[in-house]
């Protein structure tokens, strides 16, 4: 049984703790306040169950995100200093929505806001959260350029063993749900799973600095980037990070940013509607893209974007292992990148192996049992294509 339990009966959502009504509102009000009486309620270990039904809050509490004092972000659910368990009735079942107008010029919102109280205090070291759809009514929050970590949900501090099972992100501002650090380390053995993002004016689902954590079975549609792995500018001295995505479905570019061991498997990726897209970026780190599907729009638009199904650049390291390349541009790598391509079938009228870029380039791919429909080659001057 939950340590506190919030659920909606005739006009009134109410909260209960041991049994005992703790706080109360009429359901079409606003439900922030009685959240977080529940919130602060469950004990650090404990757990809150959310009934089915639609919670609508504003965003009136304020947090620094920077250790002076500054980054100041608003949220509507904040769990702040503590881990704690919550699982609703199911998607689609227990709904809570940002109210219109939270999000505005200066105003950064993120509605569910779960870290340490000041800049570089830890965070928890066991959270879950299931079974709840979070709706962002984007179209009545302002439209200016998502800023650095809004969405809605926005976990942050050096922290483990997260769970983020059977969600759904949907109409946001910003991103769906951003696991970050702010600087203060990473977020380690945290589990992504069973999660769908749409219509995210940012990421669908971002790990920021993550180290030994997983996606799986997830999906992003419509947003700015389906999936973003980012690490950071130590990542040559950094070590391994060891994060995996497998089988995640979108329709939007997906990144790989200086991130040290990554794996992706199973992926299916179709940019086809989306025509300024870059497909698979990934820059500086390495890792390893198999057994998967990736697909942009087959019309150049320039020699930098393509747009290919990838695009390695700077010191990136990829290998690639059977799988199926369709874009304007194959597999394109500049800078000093590396990419080896293994068994994987290819369809790019650009050219199925690509360094070209307006930059010089230093860059080399080396191939090995591919198939190539369409130009085979478009290697710049400086850079190498190998084959065996």
């Amino acid at each position: 049984m939950a340590n506190v339990e919030i659920y909606q009966s005739g006009q009134f959502t109410i909260a209960k703790a041991g049994g005992k009504q703790i706080a109360a509102c009429q359901i079409k009000g606003n439900a922030r306040a009685l959240f977080k009486a529940a919130i602060d309620a469950v004990p650090n270990g404990g757990s809150l169950n959310i009934g089915k039904g639609r919670y609508v809050f504003s965003a009136p509490y304020a947090l620094p995100l920077n250790p002076d004092g500054s980054n100041i972000f608003y949220c509507s659910i904040p769990i702040i200093d503590k881990g704690i368990h919550i699982s609703g009735a199911g998607v689609g079942q227990t709904i809570l929505q940002l109210a219109p107008g939270q999000r505005r010029e200066g105003r950064h919102v993120a509605m569910m806001l779960v870290r340490g109280k000041r800049g570089f205090d830890p965070g928890y070291s066991s959270f879950s959260l299931r079974g709840v759809t979070f709706e962002g009514d984007r179209a009545r929050q302002s439209t200016e350029a998502p800023h650095d970590g809004e969405g809605l949900l926005l976990v942050g501090s050096q922290r483990s063993n997260g769970v983020f099972e059977n969600l759904v992100f949907q109409n946001s501002h910003g991103a769906g749900m951003y696991l970050g650090n702010n600087g203060s380390g990473p977020g380690t053995n945290e589990t992504v799973r069973n999660v769908v993002a749409r219509n995210c004016a940012a990421e669908g689902i971002m790990l920021d600095t993550n180290k030994d954590s997983q996606v799986v079975d997830c999906q992003a549609y419509g947003c700015r980037v389906g999936l973003f792995l980012n690490g950071n500018d130590d990542w040559r001295t950094r070590g391994s990070d060891n994060v995996t995505a497998t089988r995640f479905k979108t329709d939007s570019q997906i990144t790989c940013w200086q991130v040290n061991d990554f794996t992706l498997s199973e992926i299916n990726m179709d940019c086809t509607g989306s025509p300024t897209s870059r497909g698979l970026v990934v820059r500086d780190g390495n890792g390893v893209v198999k057994n998967s599907v990736l697909k942009t729009d087959t019309t150049k638009i320039d020699a930098r974007s393509g747009p290919g199904s990838t695009y390695f650049y700077e010191n990136a390291r990829v290998l690639l292992e059977n799988c199926d390349l369709s874009g304007y541009f194959g597999v394109h790598a500049i800078g000093k990148s590396y990419a080896e391509v293994k068994g994987c079938r290819i369809s790019a009228p650009g050219g199925c192996f690509c360094t070209t870029d307006p930059n010089p380039v230093s860059s080399t791919i080396v191939a090995r049992g591919c198939t190539c429909a369409g130009k085979k080659s478009d290697i710049q001057e400086g850079s190498s294509l190998m084959e065996a």
